[in-house]
C-alpha cells in the first residue's frame, strides 16, 4: 500500500486499514511537531493520538486529498495551540511544562535535545518566539526539512517559507544576544581558548 491508495481507502470506503497505514507512516513526524509546540513528550503523544482520532472522523467529509500530512498538520497544530491556550490560563502549570521538557531519551526528539545545558538556553529562546517562527526553525534545524517540504506541510509558497525562515533567524539571534550577551561576546572573541567560533 502507498499513501495515495491509503487516502482513497479512507475517503471512499472509510477503511481503517488505510488510516492505520497513514498513522504508521506519519506518527514520528507528528510526534516531533507536537513536541515542538508542547515541549513535553507525554502531552505531545496524547495530542497526536487525539489529533489522529479527529482526522479519522473528519475524513468522512473530505472529497479529495492529494497528500495526507499537510491536511493533518493543520488539525494537529490547532489542537496543540488550543492546549497551550488552556494551559496559559494557569501560570504555574505552564511553567512546569517548560521545566519538564522532552523526557523520553529513546525518541528522536529526546536525542535531539540531549545536550542539556546548551539545549536549555536555545530552547528558552525558541519557545519565546511566536508560533510561526518556532515551528519553521524546528522544521529546518531539528527535522532537516528543505524549503519545498516545509512549503507543502505549512501550505504556503516556497518564497514565504524562505522569508519566514529569514525573519525567524533574525528574531532568534536578537533574543539570544539580548538574553546571553556574555556568551555572544565570548564567541566574537573566539571563545575561551581564543579560537574563532563559527
Amino acid at each position: 500500500m502507498d499513501e495515495a491508495k491509503a487516502i482513497k481507502l479512507c475517503i471512499a470506503h472509510r477503511d481503517p486499514a488505510g488510516f492505520e497505514f497513514l498513522v504508521n507512516r506519519f506518527r514520528k513526524e507528528a510526534l516531533f511537531h507536537a513536541v515542538t509546540f508542547l515541549e513535553n513528550y507525554e502531552d505531545a503523544a496524547d495530542a497526536c493520538q487525539e489529533s489522529f482520532h479527529k482526522a479519522f472522523v473528519a475524513m468522512k467529509s473530505v472529497k479529495k486529498m492529494d497528500r495526507f500530512y499537510p491536511w493533518f498538520y493543520v488539525i494537529l497544530k490547532n489542537h496543540c495551540l488550543n492546549l497551550i491556550r488552556k494551559k496559559e490560563k494557569h501560570a504555574q502549570g505552564r511553567a512546569e511544562i517548560y521545566r519538564s521538557g522532552v523526557r523520553s531519551p529513546d525518541t528522536e526528539p529526546g536525542r535531539f535535545l540531549e545536550r542539556e545545558e546548551e539545549t536549555q538556553k536555545i530552547w528558552s529562546i525558541v519557545r519565546g518566539l511566536k508560533t510561526e517562527y518556532r515551528e519553521i526553525l524546528m522544521m529546518k534545524y531539528a527535522m532537516r526539512k528543505n524549503y519545498n517540504e516545509m512549503a507543502i506541510t505549512l501550505g504556503i509558497p516556497r518564497g514565504t517559507v524562505m522569508s519566514r525562515l529569514y525573519h525567524a533567524r533574525r528574531a532568534f539571534k536578537d533574543k539570544y544576544l539580548e538574553a546571553y550577551p556574555d556568551i555572544a561576546s565570548d564567541k566574537k572573541k573566539g571563545g575561551k581558548n581564543g579560537r574563532q567560533s563559527l
